[in-house]
């Protein structure tokens, strides 16, 4: 079995990036071009159209100098003409390409964010059980939500926010040499104090950002775990003290929102300030030189249009910083989720496991949960095909550890699972569980028809082989006497139905199957009694047909089991049929005392609401 280092150790938030370094971009880009290799031909046009877009917008001063000199100042009428239909064609021609630019970049890179988020769907899919019993649900989530909200907001702004005004610099710095070298010189102290002045106030902007971020992760829990909580808050009128708690949180995020914002505010407004000075003094010194004739009007109306232009320019590109570092940041979370590695993997020559024919076996089993010094150990049995075996024992005594052992979801530290003689660590996992059905402890259902939820444990059900599960789980009369029949929405979670009437659900999904082993985790904990006794019976009878493994607590789920293993402190301490269990007087018989007297009255209220 592989090991799998602590997922916390990759999934836990890290401090924000304060700026993108070399490192960075470096990370980035290797992160999103195996997936930008599929639209690479995509890319080849956008990188056409942008340069072409770049190009005629370089030509428009060049143009405007041309025309006002020329046409304006000398009275020249071809020369103004041919300015102005230049100007115009070009219009035209720049707002088409950058339609179709526009087009193609929210394409691809919408595009690429579908096969990322894709990708991290199928990867935790592949993940084992333990990842999800070790990893917060919200750890996950936030990859799919924050991450990738990031990662998607510094694509889709990567052409028209950093790579249009980057050339937008180039081409305007070259422009502004062209016009005069030493307004170009003037001019180009505008880098300085865009790139350097705001990052007084940046690494402050950063910091509260982080903060803020912190403190919008505790909303969205206390969110999350009111919601999850309202039985408990609605029963013990919990609701004001609620209320005070998240008003706390809530007010602590506005003073850092606050702080943040402002940081913010001061960063665009520092550049601003910066590129009103300079444009004060190229425009003063400009205008002076073109008064005593020292340069044309036509060439400082020009320059001023291409340096507010690369203020403006070099402004977004600076702003496009924070939003790259939260990117580059995303992607190095992303990485880390998708470099955690499934515990449970088919070996390199795994086969398909044959169909079920003699054995289950257990042979001298140990295990125990990472991080946990509770250890099961000793675990010998064996299930003859077509047997009822029940597994029952004290909470904690590693009933459910057998399960996880048995679909393995976990591998045994020592000894081996075998099926027909056969290590089930050595054939596919697929092909171990198409053999097998379960029934949770707690029925999850799809918010999707009970038809729907039913026929997903096998695909190719028919309607005729639905409603015989259904009866079989002692719930297709109910089903019937819905309005909308198996076409019913269960709702979220299964919500629309009682936690009985899900359970039942759940079994017919199983059953539907038709699996050579099924396997039951506490598949009758909320049922009432009456159906208990009824779905008993039905599960007794489908024994005789495949072979039955029942986790329970309730023992009377398990009397006409063939053998039963009464589990304590992870250890088999009895075994044996439910009469000779109870002739014993150990540990089983104590259980089984306890449970009749307080079943009792329940029963004896039943047989009064009967008469």
């Amino acid at each position: 079995m592989s090991k799998e280092a602590p997922v916390d150790e990759y999934l836990d938030d890290e401090e924000e990036a304060e700026d993108v370094s070399a490192a960075d971009v470096k990370a980035l880009i290797a992160f999103v071009l195996p997936f930008c290799k599929p639209y690479k031909g995509f890319f080849a046009i956008l990188m056409l159209l942008v340069l072409t877009e770049a190009a005629l917008n370089f030509s428009f001063p060049l143009v405007t100098q041309y025309l006002i000199d020329e046409g304006l100042i000398k009275k020249e009428w071809e020369a103004l003409v041919r300015s102005i239909a230049f100007m115009g064609i070009a219009a035209i021609t720049v707002s088409m390409v950058a339609l179709v630019a526009d087009y193609m970049y929210t394409r691809v890179f919408s595009s690429v964010v579908k096969d990322i988020r894709q990708h991290l769907f199928d990867h935790v899919q592949s993940m084992s059980m333990p990842f999800f019993h070790t990893t917060p649900t919200g750890t996950v989530l936030s990859r799919f939500s924050g991450d990738l909200v990031a990662v998607e907001t510094g694509l889709v702004g990567i052409v028209p926010l950093f790579i249009m005004p980057f050339l937008e610099v180039i081409y305007a710095t070259i422009l502004m040499f062209m016009f005069d070298i030493w307004l170009g010189l003037i001019g180009a102290l505008i880098f300085p104090l865009i790139l350097w002045w705001p990052r007084i106030f940046a690494r402050k902007a950063f910091n509260h950002a982080y903060e803020k971020r912190q403190t919008e992760g505790h909303l969205l829990g206390a969110v999350q775990e009111n919601v999850a909580a309202q039985p408990v808050i609605k029963a013990f009128g919990m609701a004001d003290r609620a209320r005070h708690a998240f008003s706390l949180v809530n007010g602590t995020w506005f003073g850092i929102a606050r702080r943040t914002n402002f940081a913010s505010a001061l960063v665009e407004r520092t550049a601003q300030t910066g590129l009103y000075v300079v444009h004060i003094i190229v425009f003063a010194l400009g205008s002076y030189w073109a008064f005593t004739d020292r340069i044309t009007v036509g060439t400082i109306i020009a320059f001023e249009g291409v340096f507010l232009s690369m203020g403006y320019a070099l402004t977004n590109v600076t702003q496009y910083v924070p939003t790259l570092a939260q990117a580059a940041g995303s992607i190095h979370h992303l990485n880390d989720m998708l470099q955690v590695k499934p515990t449970m993997v088919d070996p390199p020559d795994a086969k398909e496991l044959q169909p079920f024919a003699r054995e289950i076996t257990f042979e001298n089993v140990a295990f125990n949960y990472p991080g946990s010094s509770f250890r099961t150990e000793g675990l010998s049995v064996t299930v003859p095909k077509g047997s009822f075996l029940g597994i029952v024992g004290p909470s904690g005594s590693g009933k459910s550890t057998f399960l996880n052992l048995l679909m393995r979801f976990y591998d045994p530290g020592e000894g081996r699972v075998a099926i027909d003689g056969v290590d089930i660590r050595s054939v596919s996992q697929a092909s171990l569980r198409e053999q097998m059905a379960v029934v949770f402890q707690e029925s999850f259902l799809f918010n999707t028809t009970i038809a729907e939820n039913i026929r997903m444990a096998y695909p190719q059900a028919t309607m005729e082989e639905i409603h015989d599960a259904a009866r079989q789980a002692e719930v297709h009369d109910f089903i019937m006497e819905l309005p909308e029949g198996y076409d019913t929405m269960v709702g979220e979670r299964g919500g629309q139905l009682s936690g009985g009437q899900r359970q039942r659900v759940a079994i017919a999904r199983a059953l539907v199957r038709n699996p050579a082993v099924l396997v039951l985790d506490e598949a009758t904990s909320a049922l009432d009694a009456a159906t208990e006794h009824k779905l008993n019976e039905t599960l007794s009878k489908i024994a005789e047909t495949r072979t039955v493994v029942s986790v329970t607590h309730r023992l009377g789920s398990v009397v006409t089991a063939d053998r039963i293993i009464v589990l304590d402190h992870g250890h088999i301490v009895e075994t044996g049929t439910h009469s000779a269990l109870v002739a014993q007087g150990g540990l089983y018989a104590n259980m089984w005392s306890r449970q009749r007297q307080s079943r009792r009255p329940e029963a004896e209220a039943e047989a009064d609401e009967d008469e």
